[in-house]
């Protein structure tokens, strides 16, 4: 029997429940509908829909620090400093940091949302592909802060990644690329199976050949700890503004945002901080921090474009967007005018969802960083698993877990002969959208897109970043040679 229910229920699972009229749905009132059902009023079911992607962000930070797997695209970077931290018996510290530092970020992003909406519209409007396409070149650009002191080894780990990019069938031509004839390559390589690959798998068989637990030394005090990373979050909050501040950024970026934000404020804080280049990456809480305001911010930024010109800003927010759509909620121009108040509750619940998931996962941060004592045997196995079930749960394809354990053998080759990995990850990221705006912006506008007014000048400031160390050296020099000749004189 077709459904009569008045939101529609030809499509009616966004975020995997059923948001409807029970009075009005056949489906609902004969047993036939989702054994997840629910009847709810118009801002009931905005709130629902909201917190859960609001607050998905926050949680995934725990398996990033403790078992080094990411929880989700946006905590990859997580586990660069994170779980460093819990091998050396810091893991309530990095918990605590990462979680405070993710509500600020989510209030932050919240703020400039509400702050920034009738300011960016046209901003966003003026940016196209090109432009799209000139910002993630800045996003390339950091693989060098990615190589620590190996900038030749992060760069060529860096252009690998690229390549790998380019694995599944073209864009614009319809020519499947570097398959080997196989289906499973068709799509491209999944983001979260390479990451488990190159980041978890080396660290299990790590764990495996040394015997002992994640921790190398005892727990710290834990709520010494905890305290100490929340404290954290508030000494370094000019680093939390600014990540927040990136994040918001890379998020207005439609589908840029939820998988490099995290990358784009790591890069940033390790290009900024005063002595990241010896100490990032080996277990600083500058880094863990700079990655977690920016995540839970870049949703603030990922709902400007969103709400004012009905385009998702991530895949999430697409599920998100169905959900408001089957609620009666059209984002657009109506959403900013007419339903202005639905436009402010979106603001008030990413700052409630934020604020009141950090606080939960505060207070089970003790269980948590115990984890990190568990011995191999026990613990192995257990994240053996959760790596299979991640793996295999971002397309329900075995053949995700065999590229994971492919890039697993990878990364701890790479680790065991000092190659840097985050680079790699980057590319991979970064190359399908860098190809996507490239193609878009050649066919609009041929070579000539480069000429465009924020293009070039994006470019001038690229350039400019990249060439600085070189500048900087090159001053140093003269200033030495005028110093010798003024004594000499």
């Amino acid at each position: 029997m077709a459904c009569r229910c008045q939101w529609s229920c030809r499509d009616p699972r966004a975020l995997g429940v059923y948001v409807h009229d029970a009075r009005h749905c056949d489906q609902f009132n004969t047993g036939r509908a989702s054994p997840v059902a629910f009847t709810l009023e118009k801002f009931e079911a905005i709130c629902l829909i909201v917190s859960v992607w609001a607050v998905s962000n926050t949680a995934n930070s725990i398996t990033s620090i403790l078992f080094a797997v990411p929880g989700g695209s946006g905590s990859q970077a997580t586990i660069l400093d994170g779980y460093p931290m819990a091998r050396n018996g810091e893991a309530a510290r990095a918990l605590a940091a990462a979680f405070t530092a993710s509500a600020l970020g989510g209030v932050f992003g919240a703020i400039v949302l509400a702050l920034s909406l009738p300011v960016l519209k046209p901003l966003v409007i003026m940016l196209g592909p090109p432009e799209f396409f000139v910002l993630i070149l800045f996003g390339i650009a950091m693989v060098s802060t990615l190589s620590g002191k190996n900038k030749t080894k992060g760069l060529v780990i860096g252009l690998l990644g690229l390549l790998m990019a380019t694995v599944g069938v073209h864009l614009v031509s319809g020519i499947p690329r570097f398959t080997f004839g196989t289906l499973a390559l068709m799509e491209g390589l999944s983001l979260i199976p390479v990451t488990i690959g190159l980041f978890a798998i080396p660290e299990l068989i790590s764990l495996v050949a040394s015997g002992s637990s994640i921790s190398k030394m005892e727990l710290n005090n834990l709520e010494s700890g905890r305290r100490q990373g929340i404290r954290d979050a508030f000494i370094h909050w000019w680093l939390v503004i600014r990540s927040s501040l990136v994040g918001v950024w890379v998020g207005m970026i439609p589908g840029l945002g939820s998988s490099v934000a995290d990358w784009f404020a790591y890069g940033h804080a390790r290009a900024t901080e005063k002595g990241a280049e010896e100490t990032f990456g080996k277990g600083d809480v500058r880094g863990v921090i700079a990655v977690d305001a920016a995540t839970n911010a870049k949703e603030g930024g990922s709902l400007i474009p969103t709400l004012a010109f009905g385009i998702p800003g991530s895949s999430t927010l697409a599920l998100v967007f169905g959900g408001l759509l089957i609620v009666g909620v059209k984002p657009g121009k109506e959403i900013l005018t007419t339903n202005l108040d639905v436009t402010f509750s979106f603001i008030w619940l990413l700052i409630i969802a934020s604020v009141i998931t950090s606080i939960l996962c505060i207070v089970f941060i003790k269980p948590l960083a115990k984890a990190t004592q568990i011995r191999p045997s026990l613990l192995v196995p257990v994240i053996c698993a959760l790596s299979v079930v991640g793996a295999f749960a971002t397309s329900n394809n075995y053949n995700d877990v065999l590229i994971m354990a492919v890039f697993g053998v990878a990364g701890y080759w790479l680790r065991l002969h000092g190659w840097p990995r985050p680079p790699l990850l980057l590319g991979l990221v970064l190359g399908p959208e860098a190809e996507r705006h490239l193609w878009t912006s050649y066919q609009l506008y041929d070579w000539e897109f480069v000429l465009r007014p924020i293009t070039g000048s994006l470019l001038i400031l690229l350039a400019i970043i990249m060439l600085w160390p070189t500048l900087k050296k090159i001053l140093k020099a003269f200033r030495a040679r005028s110093e010798v000749s003024h004594d000499h004189q």
